[in-house]
């Protein structure tokens, strides 16, 4: 694993205030480095504030168990070095741990059910990637580990970084370089094995999270793409969608990673959103109309115009497959109902045109029961809005002129909705968690 160069390159002097003279081993000692810094930094934390039973993964108590048991025949310093150690250090079963637990994220929702069309209840807490230096470079992608306490992060700088998110620490667990490649575009695979990372190249990779192992495919036999930086993977995990040029929608196999077929589309082809089972994808372009693809029969089952389209931007399925909403480049989101799929339907009219926005739409995400949607805009500053989806409707108290959204470039909601992470253009990713 690739550990950040900018922390080993900060210098902190440890003797200029009198809290970091508590970080010091002796009274000597006075710079040290970022990583060193961050190292110490945590271990004092831990030890005025130690996590809970109930924050604990079972390895780290069986862990503490062990040296209890072991502390005659071990010394302090031995016992400190162990659980001090740095997020890329982590050993594997730990890594494993925090990316198989559904302890947390998944579990506090489950008891909820309606939310409320009149106020939005959210709540800003730590920043998802606090605990790295701020990176100059576009923080491209973010997203959510499916089953687990994990995020990542991806962008221009060409490192991918895993975090364990919490709300107070958000721990760094790893970070991967791809030296030969900024990095436009990242997911999770749906079984949350892997990630499919991509760029402006003629190839991609795919990195196992349990082994750390990086595949580099070379690129789709038979085609002569420039670029594969958009991309989309089905939720049934069987096939990845590439954005090709000349309205071309390439579905690549990922079992065997070759080129399965294309759906073909007029004009140009610009954002592409799966139905829940992976059975259909619908892509959306410069002609203004939304196509319905079948995958497996490799042909389009309908098609339909936008209404009142002036450059389409995206479109997004609901998981719930109840709504379908499209964006452009005017800032209008219009949010239809299923009648969209009846058969002589072909111009249908949305439940409603959303008007808050008045740039381009770069992104609308659903949250996991399609109660929320989000829309935003990197065009401008702070164009984000969060629609409540039965009435159509955006909320009034969030975000604020106090939100410090900045340029938004990309939006995520947490598997069932408890968190909301929102990255800009200052490198920084926001999150807020939704009661």
């Amino acid at each position: 694993a690739w550990e950040d160069e900018d922390d080993k390159r900060l210098k902190i002097s440890l003797t200029a205030t009198n809290i970091t003279k508590k970080l010091r081993n002796d009274e000597e000692e006075d710079v040290i480095d970022g990583a060193e810094y961050t190292r110490r930094l945590r271990k004092q934390f831990n030890k005025i504030y130690p996590k809970p039973d109930w924050a604990r993964l079972p390895s780290e108590i069986k862990a503490e168990q062990r040296k209890r048991k072991a502390s005659s025949n071990s010394s302090d310093e031995e016992s400190d070095d162990d659980m001090d150690r740095d997020e890329d250090e982590l050993d594997d079963k730990t890594r494993l741990d925090l990316l198989k637990s559904t302890m947390g994220i998944l579990e506090r929702r489950s008891g909820k059910n309606t939310i409320s069309p009149r106020k939005l209840d959210i709540l800003r807490v730590k920043n998802a990637n606090r605990a790295v230096p701020r990176s100059y470079k576009l923080i491209t992608s973010i997203a959510f580990h499916p089953n687990a306490q994990v995020m990542l992060t991806a962008g221009l700088d060409k490192t991918l970084r895993l975090f364990q998110i919490d709300g107070k620490i958000n721990p760094k667990i790893q970070s991967v370089m791809f030296k030969d490649m900024p990095i436009y575009h990242a997911e999770f695979h749906p079984s949350g094995d892997q990630i499919i990372v991509s760029g402006r190249r003629k190839f991609f990779y795919i990195y196992d999270i349990q082994s750390g192992i990086i595949d580099k495919c070379p690129g789709i036999w038979g085609k002569d793409e420039k670029s594969l930086e958009k991309f989309s993977i089905s939720p049934c995990g069987r096939y990845i969608a590439f954005l090709g040029s000349s309205g071309t929608i390439i579905i690549v196999s990922y079992l065997t990673k070759k080129w399965f077929c294309d759906l073909k589309m007029n004009g140009t082809v610009d954002s592409v959103s799966w139905s829940a089972d992976g059975t259909f994808i619908f892509g959306f372009g410069s002609a203004g109309e939304v196509y319905q693809f079948n995958v497996a029969d490799k042909e389009c089952v309908k098609r339909w115009v936008d209404d009142g389209c002036i450059g389409a931007s995206v479109v997004r399925v609901s998981p719930n497959e109840k709504y379908y909403a499209t964006g452009s480049s005017t800032g209008v989101v219009n949010l239809y109902d299923r009648s969209v799929l009846e058969p002589n339907n072909t111009r249908p009219t949305p439940i409603k045109a959303i008007t808050n926005l008045t740039t381009r739409i770069n992104n609308i995400v659903f949250n996991h029961d399609s109660q929320l949607m989000v829309i935003a805009s990197q065009s401008k500053k702070d164009q984000l809005r969060v629609i409540h989806v039965p009435t159509a409707t955006a909320y009034s108290n969030w975000p604020t002129d106090r939100t410090p959204l900045s340029d938004v470039v990309a939006v995520a909601f947490s598997p069932n909705s408890d968190y909301l992470a929102v990255s800009n253009e200052k490198g920084h990713v926001l999150l807020y968690t939704l009661k």
